[in-house]
């Protein structure tokens, strides 16, 4: 099976249900890097894919989740916690303000899309997938896995 590239657009092309797709594929791992996490439909959708046995972390912006009003965002990360997902902040950028997932190793999910309703229902975002790319996948996890270790857990106020 070779390279397949699969794209969306937000608010009118399908932008959250092609990243919904993608963690519905996971069978191993998933491994999300998120400026702004407050969408609850991909906090469930992990949630899915953890009870299904695949690994998942995520890694989130400190400042845009949680420096500023952020309730949306504590609510989401909190459904993952709850869950028993592994979750850490970043703050030793001034902006982190990555936006993918790596899954399985071989597949990467990337582009403008930040994991909020906003992104899926109001802004212009765009999803960009490469799936079966495992050179790619390995360049995406080790800034991934670096950043990781940069991280810290996170603490919500509840």
């Amino acid at each position: 099976m070779g390279v397949h590239i699969s794209s969306a657009f937000s608010p009118s092309d399908g932008a959250l249900t092609l990243v919904l797709q993608t963690i519905s594929r996971a069978q191993s791992s998933i491994h999300v890097a998120a400026y702004l996490f407050t969408s609850s439909d991909v906090a469930r959708a992990l949630v899915q894919a953890r009870k299904r046995g695949v690994q998942v972390q995520v890694l989130v912006d400190w400042k845009a989740n949680f420096d500023e009003d952020a309730r949306y965002a504590r609510h989401a990360l909190g459904i993952l916690r709850n869950a028993g997902i592994a979750v850490r902040q970043i703050d030793v950028y001034p902006i982190f303000h990555d936006k993918y997932m790596v899954i399985d190793r071989r597949t990467v999910q990337t582009g403008s899309f930040n994991y909020t309703y906003s992104a899926a229902h109001r802004n212009a975002e765009n999803v960009l997938v490469v799936w079966n790319a495992p050179e790619l996948a390995a360049r995406y996890l080790a800034d991934w896995q670096r950043n990781w270790a940069l991280g810290q857990p996170i603490k919500l106020p509840y």
